[in-house]
């Protein structure tokens, strides 16, 4: 039987404890969180980095709230990031499950009251806990079902992600032929001939040897 868990999710990362979650209490909650998804964005790029990846952290650093929260949320655009990247917040099943709300879709999972979580549509999922622990999640499409199992309420949050998060996150990788990108290629050369320059610079090359260290003593 063919699994319909992605080879391209992380299964069993960990969280990081300390890391506040939304509805967050105080903007120095939400702070904290929006600094620590930049910061992994920026580790996770094994580039120069990229210049997507520090204009990426340029928005989320202007996005840390200034003044006290009103509603304690993330924006669209900082769960999107979140989900993306696999953020690893302490997030439970029921704390994402209720920030998902926040994309305005249908789909999301919903009626754990019930025990049980379900979400998707065509095809629909329903995750059972298990008695020795972790989640059997039933796949159901069009008359067929599948079944698959989860360690650990991390993994639904990680299944979670990989479902809401982008799901074509690089549309131009089977469609870069035409006549746009022909138009962008000589601005395009001109910002990747200035971001080398930058990139070659002492601070640029100081980042890249002490992120490679901090991830290679993670990895240990």
């Amino acid at each position: 039987m063919r699994s319909f868990l992605s080879p391209t999710v992380p299964w069993g990362r960990p969280s990081v404890p300390d890391i506040p979650l939304p509805p967050f209490a105080t903007a120095d909650d939400h702070r904290r969180y929006l600094r620590m998804l930049a910061l992994h964005v920026a580790l996770i790029d094994d580039g120069a980095p990229s210049l997507s990846t520090k204009i990426l952290c340029e928005l989320l650093g202007r996005s840390w709230p200034q003044k006290p929260v009103e509603s304690g949320d993330l924006t669209r655009l900082e769960l999107q990031v979140s989900l993306a990247s696999f953020f690893p917040a302490p997030w439970t099943p029921a704390a994402l499950s209720q920030a998902l709300t926040g994309l305005g879709r249908q789909d999301v999972p919903r009626g754990y009251d019930t025990g049980k979580w379900d979400w998707g549509y065509d095809p629909d999922f329903t995750a059972t806990p298990l008695a020795a622990g972790g989640w059997e999640i039933e796949r159901h499409e069009r008359g067929s079902r599948t079944t698959q199992t989860l360690a650990a309420d991390g993994d639904l949050v990680l299944l979670w992600m990989d479902d809401f998060g982008t799901r074509h996150p690089f549309p131009f990788a089977h469609n870069l032929d035409g006549p746009d990108a022909h138009a962008l290629a000589p601005a395009v050369a001109a910002v990747r001939a200035v971001h080398a320059t930058d990139t070659a610079y002492p601070y640029m090359e100081r980042w890249r040897e002490r992120r490679d260290e901090t991830v290679r003593g993670g990895e240990s």
